[in-house]
């Protein structure tokens, strides 16, 4: 199996955005397109989920309210029993104290006592609902919040289940909106990634560089094309005993392939295949890598590949093979190898050091 280095671009493209956008429900291309193609009935499912989970709430509020309204009415029944029985104690007591006395002395105490029970008897009556609700009132104080909240809640289902979807609805709809803002980037990661798939099926004498990027100090010219190149990002970078592949990866549709305003991928491959040429081949680079030949310098030998995923150009191109993912390694295999497993490597490590 191939040995692989780096992430795909467009992949870290796609994570950087959705991170500043504060979404972290993905992990990978496969979850937003399922999320894409499923968005309506993820929003009816969360509507129905939130619906749910209300009507559970309000089963919970009712059965409270219905265990606080008994243990009111318990306690309600418990402290008029209490006072009724305390009344009639006090009816007893001024019933025996109404009775003849032995003495004076005697029916006189009696007759202040009564007196005193009379007046408590007549302000417990009196003031009977009273004392029923301070010894009732926090109690009473809970069952009515809870009636007012079940009362609530039956009153205004509808607007309380919209209102808890509402910001889950906007994030579905933040997230579809900066999804659907990246449909060319995850077109071109769900391309790059079924060709890195590919080259993985070739053996481990092969090495792997995803998204190889590079920036110059000093700019490469061109004078043929009299363009001054500042840096090249090139999707894939394969490392063969045959030299180096430079792929360029086009997940285009057939209208997008006829199209004639979008950039040539033909020309943009071109491109990094002179930099990285004149980097590797230029001021001795190639010395670093390569062992000597008693011939004289080996040259490091660039070969351009544009990868399309589903359709592509019936024309042929100077230095620029165009390749289906099928015909992909069959290609890529059949040049003969020039460099040793050692050198390989040193060219591999050398590119990897070199990399942004």
């Amino acid at each position: 199996m191939t040995h692989i280095h780096g992430q795909i671009e467009s992949l870290k493209r796609i994570r950087e955005t959705l991170d500043k956008n504060g979404i972290t429900i993905f992990n990978s291309v496969g979850d937003i397109r399922r999320f894409l193609k499923n968005y309506d009935n993820e929003k009816e499912a969360l509507f129905f989920t939130t619906e749910r989970d209300f009507d559970l709430e309000l089963d919970t509020l009712q059965a409270e309210g219905f265990h606080l309204q008994k243990h009111y009415d318990t306690l309600k029944s418990q402290a008029e029993t209490k006072l009724n029985d305390r009344i009639n104690n006090l009816k007893t007591k001024c019933t025996t104290l109404s009775g003849p006395a032995k003495n004076a002395v005697m029916e006189l105490l009696h007759w202040y006592q009564l007196q005193c029970f009379l007046a408590i008897k007549f302000l417990l009556v009196k003031s009977f609902n009273k004392i029923i609700k301070v010894k009732t009132h926090k109690t009473q104080k809970h069952l009515k919040l809870a009636l007012e909240r079940i009362n609530h809640f039956a009153i205004n289902r509808q607007e309380i289940i919209s209102a808890r979807c509402s910001p889950k609805f906007k994030e579905l709809e933040h997230a579809k909106t900066t999804v659907t803002a990246l449909d060319n980037l995850i077109a071109g990661a769900i391309g790059e990634n079924l060709v890195a798939k590919e080259l993985e099926k070739l053996s481990d004498d092969y090495v792997l560089i995803n998204d190889f990027s590079l920036s110059f100090e000093k700019p490469i010219y061109n004078k043929k094309e009299n363009d001054r190149i500042f840096s090249i990002q090139i999707d894939h970078l394969l490392v063969t005993h045959a030299g180096i592949f430079i792929i360029e990866t086009k997940n285009w549709s057939k209208a997008s392939v006829a199209r004639n305003n979008l950039r040539s991928p033909v020309q943009q491959i071109q491109r990094a295949n002179f930099a990285l040429f004149v980097l590797l081949n230029g001021n001795k680079q190639g010395n670093r890598v390569l062992k000597q030949h008693h011939w004289g310098h080996k040259k490091l030998t660039i070969r351009s590949i544009v990868a399309m995923i589903h359709h592509r150009p019936k024309e042929q191109f100077n230095y620029v093979a165009i390749k289906t993912l099928r015909e992909l390694n069959g290609y890529i295999e059949r040049f003969e190898p020039i460099f040793d497993t050692s050198e390989v490597r040193s060219i591999a490590d050398y590119l990897m050091g070199i990399k942004n």
